[in-house]
């Protein structure tokens, strides 16, 4: 699915066109919003990340303009987003806990290994493996 956003900044038009393939899993993360149960996928996970990562550079982009829009939509989506690393770390067969983890320097590292490697094969104790 396309999805196209027009910009109007200072009179300029900026056309941005987000290309996710897997605009699903975005659309899984909001209906996910608050489950930190079962399992997520690498796709579901890193989608989202990109998503994020584009919501961070537009409001950096565009700080004067639509710093609120954009800081509303950064707090609104941290929720989400360690609600689907709880998930990701679950789909490893660790505890979700493990996210904390990742605020602690160098150390958290752990977690980020964690979130980019392959999930445990099969059912663990979190649930089924995820799809895609």
């Amino acid at each position: 699915k396309n999805i196209a956003f027009l910009i109007k900044v200072k009179g300029e038009t900026f056309t941005l066109f987000l290309i996710l393939a897997q605009n699903d899993n975005v659309i899984t993360m909001y209906k996910k919003f608050f489950d930190f149960s079962g399992r997520a996928s690498k796709s579901e996970y890193w989608w989202f990340q990109l998503y994020q990562l584009i919501i961070y550079i537009l409001s950096f982009v565009f700080q004067s303009d639509l710093a609120l829009l954009f800081s509303i939509l950064v707090i609104a989506n941290l929720l989400p987003l360690y609600a689907c690393g709880v998930r990701r770390i679950h789909d490893s067969d660790k505890s979700g806990w493990f996210i904390l983890i990742s605020f602690i320097p160098i150390i958290g590292l752990y977690v980020f290994v964690l979130l980019i490697q392959d999930g445990s094969k099969g059912k663990n104790r979190f649930g089924a493996k995820p799809k895609k």
